[in-house]
């Protein structure tokens, strides 16, 4: 019996075994990442020849469901134009200032 990846390899000059494999790099890296399972599907239809004989017809479809990164919810402020800030607009900012720089140094000289 001959193996499946020798058929892959054949078919259409080993774009579907290249595919897969770089299919499969990428879900190990998205699993990798989200902590997350995901899978790919190798799915080969074999249609005959019509009346016969020992032709057929292959077609490899290569479909993967990588799992994706979920981001955290974050908090925004809106002022009165409908825009976004991370800091609150109506809130004040604060200033601050090196006290350390503004006080002569004792015993220096």
């Amino acid at each position: 019996m001959r193996p499946i990846t020798d058929v892959l390899r054949e078919y259409r000059r080993g774009r579907a075994v290249d595919l897969a494999s770089q299919r499969l790099a990428e879900l190990i890296m998205a699993v990798d990442e989200t902590n997350k399972a995901g899978e790919i599907v190798i799915k080969i239809k074999v249609k005959p020849q019509k009346g016969g004989g020992s032709e057929k017809t292959l077609h490899i479809d290569v479909k993967s469901k990588i799992p994706e990164l979920e981001l955290p919810e974050a908090v925004f402020f809106s002022d009165n134009e409908g825009n976004l800030h991370r800091s609150d607009p109506a809130q004040s900012e604060l200033t601050f200032r090196d006290v350390a720089r503004d006080t002569p140094q004792q015993g220096a000289g």
